[in-house]
């Protein structure tokens, strides 16, 4: 891979609240909370397509196969499965929609910290692990009691009348689901061997270093091992080599500014610290087998 640092800096395009709301046709009287309905709604804004968002998500599963992928992480979720995806993380869904049925609450660091859980019960870096995407399996008992919860809090979201009261209920509602999710990762820190952590500790690097660092060299001396064992232990844990997961990095967020019409090839090049535009778009047909002008067009025709 040829690279050469740039010091160009992009506006990387993010799939807000406000976007999501418009589009599955969502009439929101708080813009900082989405209750999605797999059912319910249309999926054809973030299916299958990778996206980046300002948003936390926490999605339920109630039955079926969701197929998530979160940066560089692939998770298969079954039914009673909960995760919580942090802010900025490029994640792609994938479900079969006749089978699969899940509920995900999308709301923003504001809403978050507006909510009032903050401090007293818990701390947001740990009950996010760190900006990594957390699972967990949900009990019967207290399944059925979260989706008693998210439908009073949606019920709520459509009322007209006291809004200033009901969004208040809202957030005390929102305040009850997180308490009852959190007591699954409260043994987070307890439960994983030292090789899962130094994986975490990979892709955490990575997403923040792919830009200017994609040598092995680089992380292994970050994670105080040696290069071979970084690559070894990844492939035993994941079935893919650091150069693997650095090289998906990049293509990943490729796929992610494509999907903006707006931004020219060249400057995408550019942004991703490659010498040329000819050498990104050898680059990610080698990869992706598709030219990056070839994937812009398909992702149009899939969305018109």
């Amino acid at each position: 891979m040829t690279t050469v640092k740039s010091n160009q800096e992009l506006e990387v395009k993010e799939l807000e609240l406000s976007e999501i709301s418009k589009n599955i046709g969502l009439e929101m009287n708080d813009s900082d909370l989405i209750i999605y309905d797999s059912l319910k709604y249309d999926s054809e804004i973030f299916e299958n397509k990778p996206f980046r968002s300002g948003h936390f998500s926490i999605i339920f599963i109630i039955k079926g196969l969701l197929t998530l992928k979160v940066n560089l992480l692939e998770y298969q979720l079954k039914e009673n499965g909960v995760i919580i995806i942090p802010p900025s993380a490029i994640r792609q869904f994938k479900w079969e929609n006749n089978e699969t049925h899940f509920i995900s609450l999308l709301f923003t660091p504001d809403f978050l910290k507006t909510s009032g859980i903050l401090g007293k019960y818990f701390n947001v870096a740990n009950f996010i692990r760190e900006g990594l995407p957390s699972y967990r399996t949900i009990h019967g008992n207290d399944k059925k009691l979260l989706i008693d919860l998210i439908k009073i809090m949606a019920e709520l979201q459509e009322r007209k009348d006291d809004q200033e009261l009901h969004s208040e209920m809202v957030k005390n509602v929102f305040k009850s689901i997180l308490l009852k999710v959190k007591t699954y990762y409260d043994d987070m820190e307890t439960d994983q061997d030292y090789s899962n952590t130094l994986i975490y500790k990979f892709i955490k690097l990575l997403s923040e270093f792919y830009l200017t660092s994609r040598e092995v060299t680089f992380y292994s001396e970050k994670l105080s091992i040696n290069e071979k064992y970084l690559s070894q232990l990844l492939k035993k844990k994941t079935g893919k080599t650091a150069r693997q997961f650095i090289t998906e990095m990049v293509v990943l967020e490729a796929k992610v500014l494509l999907d903006n019409k707006a931004l020219p090839v060249k400057q995408i090049a550019d942004h991703l610290n490659f010498e040329n535009q000819f050498h990104f778009s050898k680059f990610f047909k080698q990869y992706s087998g598709i030219s990056p002008n070839n994937y812009r067009r398909q992702m149009y025709e899939v969305t018109t």
